[in-house]
């Protein structure tokens, strides 16, 4: 359900109340897909030689049944439908974030610069979200549509299944704490809010906002200054005040990666 987070920003102001529809549609849909479970699981004798050992595993009342969920339940909705829409959601936040520029009274070559490579390093990030997601979970969808779809187990395959299938399930079930990783890797800002964290062991909501606070403090000393300097020289002919090029680099330094 990542991609409602991603995209629902995206077209409209988040305000409590959607994001209160927001997460009840998570939680119904969620539970739709996952009720066949709870009806349709069951502990199955799994070796005839030791009838005490049982394994908890999905007997439905026909074939037919069981791959329909399996392909429209789990495979499409659960795998492909995400895959597909958390691409689309990282397309519209790359070309948002390449159409972004910082007004310049004139062309500086090093804002240039930092603008190209601050872009660059959003563009890289969003592709490694995408790619591992497809990755962590593409072992384990595998497994099961072989099981599902390919027809009769052979005997090598009854002997590997075990041994990796609960590999693919921790594979796919990691990548819940990847993106704040990958998040941090890519951003300073996300490194030093962690620095800050743990350094001064208080709730992360003030810490957030010391850096705004500091940026707006040096560019309303700037604004008054500008406007100190106009009205005691009439002569000087109006124009926007110019602007800060360090905040400018401290824009892309701390709220860029």
């Amino acid at each position: 359900m990542r991609f409602l987070a991603i995209w629902w920003p995206l077209k409209c102001q988040i305000t409590k109340r959607r994001a209160r529809m927001m997460i009840v549609f998570i939680w119904i849909f969620a539970i739709s897909v996952t009720t066949p479970w709870v009806f349709f699981f069951d502990l199955v004798v799994v070796f005839d030689d030791n009838p005490h050992v049982r394994l908890c595993l999905d007997v439905w009342p026909n074939p037919i049944s069981e791959v329909l969920y399996f392909v429209i339940g789990n495979l499409i909705f659960c795998y492909i439908l995400p895959m597909v829409l958390i691409t689309m959601c990282y397309i519209l936040i790359w070309i948002k974030v390449w159409r972004r520029s910082i007004p310049t009274d004139t062309q500086d070559a090093q804002m240039e610069r930092m603008q190209q490579k601050s872009k660059v390093k959003v563009v890289k990030m969003l592709v490694a979200v995408v790619i591992l997601f497809v990755l962590s979970w593409f072992p384990l969808y595998l497994i099961f549509a072989r099981i599902k779809l390919g027809g009769p187990i052979q005997k090598w395959e009854e002997e590997m299944f075990p041994v990796v299938t609960p590999l693919a399930q921790w594979l796919g079930a990691s990548n819940s704490c990847i993106n704040p990783i990958l998040y941090a890797f890519f951003n300073k800002k996300y490194r030093k809010g962690f620095v800050a964290i743990i350094k001064s062991r208080k709730c992360c909501g003030r810490l957030r906002y010391y850096e705004t606070i500091a940026l707006q403090s040096s560019s309303t000393s700037t604004r008054k200054s500008w406007h100190y300097n106009n009205n005691n020289h009439p002569s000087i002919t109006r124009r926007s005040p110019p602007v800060d090029k360090n905040a400018v680099s401290f824009i892309f330094n701390h709220t860029g990666v």
